[in-house]
């Protein structure tokens, strides 16, 4: 049945124009089922009840890997006389080995709560944990994912599942170690998941899908091939995400095994374009970045996992100012909060350069500009179409509370600005998915169920 609704918001970031969101005022949305059909400022309001507030697109976490939420601040102590992402994984990998799929919803849900708390209404969901604790497939070949498909659905955030394709430990084996048994699946059993996951997504209004390769030193290149032919057979057009470039030992493991640096490698063996997304792309040459910028890809950065696991900075002004897509993603979740990425981002600018107001621009402020960008390339990332308040896009939205005292008296671009800049409470009051609105007491009880499911979990796990 057609379910057909009008709002009237107050103010609200939408675009009129295409690529041209704008700020207005007393703003009629009609909504059919979960799509945005028409959108009339400065509509009539007698006898209307207006929405309060500011409303602005909901934000997609490109980049998740929930199981890691477990795992957040549990590798803060020194290990080696030089800690990195290596000496990181090798904790992680302990972590990973004791969770079954009841553990994984269990501290997905509570990851996805955490998300919508924080104005994220989409994950794009990273999965490869998908194996028994004795590392072999399940009976049920997909069970970890119908675990994160049902947390995402129990809590109501939308959910771009990205089954991960896993087969090695590193560009100088064919196998992968016993620590990631977990993780390794045959090319034919990929497909299978994937078969399984799209029948399963297809059944959801707030759920879709995309295929992923954790990246050129995991995967050889035939078997990224035959992964990317079955995707032109059977998954044309569905979004591809592949770490990359994350650590210098990772690209100088690439140039050592190929001739070629990450980035170049890639592009020179396989055909990126505006439906891939690269995740974290830290450390890129100028030609690597012009290559990109030129494919029309994302680049999913998740600064403060980078920051965390002391990845290094990304380019990110030449890359912007070249023209280059971001999103933004929490990856290990040492921190959710959506603002934190934003602000992560800009300050290592800031840092790096030593000067202010890094990404702004003389006609958009540092926030108006990150938050658009992130917000429109990481539904491309996801092929999904949201990201944006505008006609033909899903209605998927929050609502801030502009008389809250971080931001109050802000107006416009100045409110996305506080929103990102300041860190006193959080002024979000509305979230809507779909065209339907999350109840905010059932997500405060919802919240309160799971954080005690998640306290219990993690008193299990840490003994």
């Amino acid at each position: 049945m057609t379910r057909e609704e009008q709002f009237i918001f107050r103010s609200a970031l939408v675009e009129l124009e295409p690529g041209q969101p704008t700020w207005q005022t007393n703003v009629a949305v009609s909504i059919v089922d979960e799509m945005i059909t028409r959108i009339e400022p400065q509509a009539d309001t007698v006898n209307v009840r207006l929405i309060d507030g500011v409303a602005i697109p909901g934000m997609v976490n490109v980049h998740s890997h929930a199981f890691q939420r477990g795992f957040a601040g549990l590798s803060e102590f020194q290990t080696s006389t030089h800690d990195s992402f290596w000496t990181w994984r090798k904790l992680m990998y302990d972590f990973v080995r004791r969770l079954t799929p009841e553990d994984v919803f269990v501290i997905a849900r509570q990851l996805y709560l955490e998300m919508l708390s924080a104005g994220y209404l989409w994950v794009g969901e990273f999965h490869y944990l998908h194996n028994s604790e004795a590392g072999t497939v399940y009976a049920n070949l997909p069970e970890m994912a119908e675990a994160l498909l049902r947390a995402a659905e129990e809590t109501g955030i939308g959910i771009c599942l990205l089954p991960v394709l896993y087969q090695r430990s590193g560009f100088d084996s064919e196998t992968a170690d016993e620590s990631q048994r977990r993780f390794v699946m045959t090319n034919d059993q990929y497909s299978r998941l994937l078969e399984s996951c799209k029948s399963k997504t297809l059944r959801k209004p707030n759920a879709a899908m995309g295929m992923a390769i954790h990246s050129l030193r995991a995967v050889a290149q035939d078997a990224i091939r035959l992964a990317l032919e079955h995707r032109e057979s059977a998954f044309t057009g569905c979004p591809v995400h592949i770490h990359v470039a994350e650590q210098t030992k990772e690209v100088n493991d690439c140039l050592a095994a190929t001739g070629k640096r990450s980035v170049e490698h890639l592009f020179s063996e396989f055909d990126v374009d505006s439906d891939w997304c690269l995740i974290h792309a830290t450390h890129l040459e100028p030609a690597e970045i012009d290559a990109i910028v030129h494919s029309r890809a994302t680049v999913g950065l998740c600064p403060t996992t980078e920051a965390n696991l002391g990845d290094g900075y990304f380019t990110a002004k030449r890359f912007l100012d070249a023209g280059g897509r971001i999103a933004i993603g929490s990856d290990s979740h040492c921190s959710v909060d959506l603002r934190e990425e934003l602000r992560t981002l800009e300050y290592g600018q800031r840092l790096q350069l030593r000067q202010r107001a890094v990404l702004g621009t003389e006609s958009e402020s540092v926030g108006r500009r990150l938050f658009t960008a992130c917000a429109h390339s990481g539904a491309q990332a996801i092929g999904v179409a949201t990201g944006r308040i505008a006609v033909g896009c899903r209605a998927d939205l929050v609502v801030v509370n502009d008389q809250h005292a971080s931001i109050a008296g802000a107006e416009g671009d100045r409110l996305l600005d506080r929103l990102i800049f300041t860190n006193a409470g959080n002024p979000i009051v509305r979230r809507m998915v779909g065209g339907k609105w999350i109840d905010a007491a059932k997500l405060a009880s919802d919240y309160a169920d799971s954080s005690l499911a998640f306290a219990q979990l993690n008193q299990r796990l840490l003994t």
